[in-house]
């Protein structure tokens, strides 16, 4: 089943749907009972593991003028973020999931044997009953012979994918907030008035918030092991971050979000030095923006990202 915004829907039975299950169907006809019981209790038991260690740090500041000309608002903000996420390699991928070294899901190749049930399935026209239909009568033909087997081999070295791990501790590090604001607030009767707040906040991974770790939780990794290069995408960093309010903020809040409007950051086609490690630094324009008071002040902000792959 696959997931979609919250939601289970069945597989898409195309070509690269009947190639992912005859190669969980090969790797089972070819594991032992015990092995199997060792997957339902630790579905990656054995699994090599990484870590990805990120640092994060990003400034800006914003302005907002009202209409009289007199009242004005300013945000000046400052974050930084210090992670190590644990890494798996969930099983053997046959193609990256991340565009690495000229390669992505939708561009890499299949053995032999898939040409004739690729060619018979492109007369179903997208229909999903027709390509059911012929991978169940090409599956069933291909079981029958067990020498058809050799023309299945794919080659699933090349390519490394590797998720966060979530079996214990996906993410050990801190986030820290430091902003100032001030302006000019008029509060009738009373004349205009200048005022100054701080807002600051710290929180430490592992975190008891599930929430927190979701989103704190998020990266993904592709190796091209042929080509020695290594692509990367991360999240949004939009978790939640306890503060305290100094001075006058006319608000009440006790959160605030590390990053808001960003999106996913892509760092493609980075060398794979000896020992499986990687690292670099990227900077970061419009990373996205820091807010305060329900938006009435916008602070865009840029900053720079210094990352660390090692596999263990």
């Amino acid at each position: 089943m696959f997931r979609d915004r919250g939601r289970l829907h069945p597989p898409r039975w195309t070509l690269p749907a009947w190639a992912g299950l005859f190669t969980v169907c090969l790797a089972v006809s070819g594991s032992t009972n015990q092995a199997m019981a060792e997957e339902a209790r630790d579905p990656f038991a054995g699994a090599p593991t990484g870590r990805l260690y990120l640092t994060l740090e990003f400034k800006g500041s914003g302005r907002r003028d009202l209409p009289n000309k007199v009242e004005w608002s300013r945000l000046s903000a400052s974050r930084k973020l210090d992670v190590e996420l644990a890494l798996v390699i969930p099983g053997p991928s046959l193609a990256p999931i991340i565009p690495v070294g000229g390669q992505d899901t939708s561009s890499s190749g299949y053995p032999s044997g898939f040409e004739a049930m690729g060619k018979a399935m492109k007369s179903c026209d997208g229909d999903e009953a027709c390509q059911q239909r012929i991978g169940a009568a090409f599956a069933a033909r291909m079981m029958a012979n067990p020498k058809a087997m050799g023309k299945m081999a794919f080659d699933n070295s090349r390519y490394e994918n590797w998720i966060v791990d979530r079996r214990g501790a996906c993410a050990k590090g801190t986030a820290v907030v430091e902003d100032e604001g001030d302006g000019v607030n008029i509060a009738p009767p009373s004349p205009a008035a200048p005022y100054r707040f701080k807002r600051v906040g710290q929180i430490t991974f592992p975190a008891d918030s599930e929430a927190v770790i979701e989103r704190v939780c998020q990266a993904e990794v592709s190796v091209d092991t042929k080509a020695s290069l290594l692509s990367l995408r991360l999240g949004k960093f939009d978790f939640s971050v306890p503060v305290k309010l100094q001075g006058q903020a006319f608000t009440t809040e006790k959160s605030v979000p590390f990053l808001e409007g960003g999106s996913k950051i892509e760092i493609l086609n980075q060398p794979l030095g000896s020992g499986n490690q990687a690292s670099g630094t990227l900077q970061v324009a419009k990373l996205g923006s820091i807010s305060h008071n329900s938006g009435s002040t916008v602070a865009p902000v840029s900053g720079v990202l210094t990352w660390r792959f090692v596999r263990n």
